[in-house]
């Protein structure tokens, strides 16, 4: 399955985040963020991402900025993904939010907490990461558009980003193309379930379907 980066963004619009993580899985790889949680309301992103990676402050001249200097840097429709190393503390809050909002990102997805969440809850803005704190944090940005681990996942910059309520899935740019493909497989099968359960289909027909959503869409056997 081939096609544009705004086509595959467009293709993955109304994918649900279980369906990328089960073509990963088909696939062997790994991509989803562990606790990395939506905020309030606005909980859905398609967008290829942008990165930031933060450490442990040394005071030490000479590092790439601050937050804010990503988010001027970052391209309208992107989203900024945070690696704080799944700090304990609150990185970024109504203000950084903002500024991402007015810059035309399609959100923020840090592994760190967060504080104004009353705030951040009443925006028309994703916002998603572990939790909630007023525990200020000790960190210093240290590279722009460097390859990152956030929640857990591998995260490099233009790599496609699917989050929603359930949670955070990354599908590396370098294999969009075979995911898009397993996907598409996977989305008829669900539907092929839904149908096969309503129609109260025997267990056998069920198992089937099961097996099939699991196997990669090309060796799946035909069952004798």
């Amino acid at each position: 399955m081939s096609g544009s980066q705004e086509e595959f963004l467009t293709r993955l619009q109304n994918v649900e985040t279980g369906v990328v993580t089960d073509a990963l899985s088909r696939l062997g790889l790994s991509g989803w963020m562990d606790a990395v949680l939506p905020l309030g309301a606005a909980n859905r992103i398609v967008a290829r991402a942008t990165t930031v990676k933060f450490a442990p402050r040394t005071g030490m001249p000479g590092q790439a900025g601050n937050i804010y200097t990503a988010i001027r840097g970052a391209a309208a429709g992107t989203v900024l993904v945070v690696d704080s190393g799944c700090s304990d503390t609150w990185l970024l809050g109504e203000n950084v939010a903002h500024g991402a909002y007015f810059q035309g990102l399609a959100g923020i997805i840090s592994d760190s907490l967060v504080r104004d969440v009353a705030q951040l809850r009443e925006m028309d803005f994703p916002v998603f990461a572990r939790g909630i704190s007023v525990r200020p944090p000790m960190l210093e940005m240290i590279g722009i558009d460097v390859p990152v681990e956030c929640g857990g996942a591998q995260v490099r910059p233009g790599d496609y980003i699917v989050a929603d309520a359930d949670g955070v899935v990354v599908v590396p740019q370098a294999q969009i193309e075979r995911v898009m493909v397993e996907i598409a497989d996977l989305e008829q099968l669900e539907k092929d379930q839904e149908l096969a359960l309503a129609d109260q289909a025997p267990l056998e027909v069920i198992n089937e379907l099961l097996r099939r959503k699991k196997t990669r869409k090309g060796s799946q056997a035909v069952k004798a």
